[in-house]
């Protein structure tokens, strides 16, 4: 009996530690980049957009921009955990009809901003103008998915910067 007991113990807390929970959605960076939000926004996305690695297949990416924070934030969403996914538009599905382009633009107030975080995202990347010249990356989310979107805000940046 103490050895079923024991090793119940041992497999509860093996589950426990596996959980995904707030751990995930930690702050992965946080960085200043010369620019301007919006326009770093929409070069990551379309980047994201046309990169063709089978892992990134079943994101969906949600551009704000929130006029009253003079911020853009990035959502990437796994849609294959998001309810009431249509399979004809899923990703994952093979016979999926895709979109392709760059999603819409969705204008927001702040006080918007803490719902967006309801369903389950990949990422978050949050673009601040910090001033007229710089702006504040902070990111969030899966740390294998936010390394991507990190490389790829990078070069968005350094492409921007150059004349």
């Amino acid at each position: 009996m103490q050895r079923w007991i024991a090793l119940l113990t041992a497999f509860v807390l093996a589950a426990c530690a596996n959980l995904n929970g707030a751990a995930d959605k930690a702050q992965r960076n946080e960085e200043q980049f010369a620019g301007e939000h919006a326009t770093l926004a929409a070069c990551v996305v379309a980047k994201l957009q046309s990169d063709g690695r089978s892992f990134l297949r079943p994101l969906q990416f949600k551009n704000r921009q929130y006029p009253d924070m003079h911020a853009s934030e990035i959502h990437a969403y796994d849609t294959r955990y998001l309810r009431n996914a249509i399979a004809t538009y899923a990703p994952s599905n093979p016979d999926a009809i895709l979109i392709y382009g760059n999603p819409a633009l969705e204008i927001q107030s702040a006080a918007q901003r803490d719902d967006n975080d309801k369903p389950v995202y990949a990422f978050a990347l949050l673009l601040q103008q910090a001033d007229d010249a710089k702006v504040t990356a902070s990111l969030r989310g899966d740390p294998f998915f936010a390394n991507i979107a990190w490389k790829i805000l990078e070069s968005c940046a350094a492409a921007t910067a150059k004349p």
